[in-house]
């Protein structure tokens, strides 16, 4: 090589004793190569100074090495676990991530996938706010393989990886039943959202096979408003005569209640007890929580994520036949001072 030569992976190959081939491999992350020889090849493309032509090896293999992630455009921070986990993941595969937040609109996020297949990216994490933007960015990702997180389109032949519903909810109402609920509602859940509908549903068998009365879900935005309307509306009511326990769709919608509940002079969680079915926030200890909750296990959902996409980028092309993989994973309860 000449002093005034650009260093090739032949070049490195031979300064590091090695064949092209296996110095391809180090320069792609690929496990099979023995630590002496990645060390080899590591240090001569120091003191070479290569740089690798990621171009050039993508018209070779038809592969850009990249991933496209698709957040809603209101993800809040406790969603950043899992955009370091993914990329984490991703990172250790060799492969680089495209974040991309959803635009505004109905079809939103078919229009974001449509930008990142622009790009040649090799597939897809989408977390969608709702099942039915999910179905269109589904549709839209037709040439590359996708793998949803948090929601989920039952037979559509995608993977996913969700929370495990049952299994939140029985922790959720579990805790309010050994605090003594005996009847509940739910605040901020719809039952016009299939999602929504499938935690409704859980939440009533929990409620079944606990011995506390499930009084329906009452209709609120998922938000801090929508909790402080929920409280004025049950204040008014006069059905906190009865009910004993609320459990919100989120933490937000459970701040707003308890505020406005305390505000009307209602023991929170003396007389009511409130909980929450997603945790936004990022305090670990009991000691400073206000409201009892499930941590989603974001990281796990982000590298299992990962795993189901590199599985299917390894098998060729997206598998259309129905026959999804479906990972659930069950969330953590923290315990606040808005349950006994």
């Amino acid at each position: 090589m000449s002093p005034t030569s650009v260093p090739t992976l032949v070049d490195v190959a031979r300064e590091a004793g090695v064949s092209i081939a296996t110095a391809s491999r180090v320069l792609s992350g690929a496990q099979h190569v023995s630590e002496a020889r990645a060390r080899a090849v590591r240090k001569a493309i120091t003191e070479l100074g290569y740089r690798h032509n990621a171009v050039a090896s993508a018209l070779r293999s038809q592969r850009t090495e990249t991933v496209g992630l698709i957040l809603p455009r209101y993800t809040t921070g406790f969603l950043s676990a899992l955009i370091e986990s993914v990329s984490e993941a991703l990172n250790e595969a060799g492969l680089s991530l495209v974040l991309r937040y959803s635009a505004e609109g109905d079809d939103h996020d078919a229009r974001t996938v449509e930008s990142l297949l622009s790009r040649r990216v090799d597939g897809l994490v989408i977390c969608p706010p709702t099942e039915e933007v999910s179905r269109d960015a589904v549709a839209a990702a037709d040439r590359v393989p996708v793998v949803q997180v948090g929601r989920h389109i039952f037979g559509d032949g995608t993977d996913s990886v969700g929370l495990d519903d049952n299994r939140a909810t029985d922790l959720l109402v579990g805790a309010l039943a050994d605090g003594g609920a005996t009847e509940l509602v739910t605040v901020g859940l719809s039952p016009a959202d299939p999602a929504d509908a499938r935690r409704i549903a859980a939440v009533r068998a929990s409620c079944e096979l606990r011995g506390v009365r499930f009084d329906g879900a009452r209709p609120a935005r998922a938000e801090l408003a929508g909790g402080v309307a929920a409280a004025n509306e049950l204040v008014a009511s006069g059905d906190l005569a009865r009910l004993d326990a609320v459990v919100c769709a989120n933490d937000d919608v459970a701040h707003g209640l308890v505020t406005v509940l305390r505000l009307n002079g209602v023991d929170v969680p003396g007389a009511v007890q409130v909980a929450s079915l997603l945790d936004v926030s990022s305090v670990e200890g009991d000691d400073e929580r206000e409201i009892t909750t499930l941590r989603h296990p974001w990281p796990a959902m982000g590298r299992e994520a990962v795993r189901l996409l590199l599985d299917a980028l390894a098998s060729g092309d997206r598998d259309d036949s129905g026959g999804a993989r479906r990972v659930t994973l069950a969330p953590r309860l923290l315990h606040g001072r808005s349950t006994r």
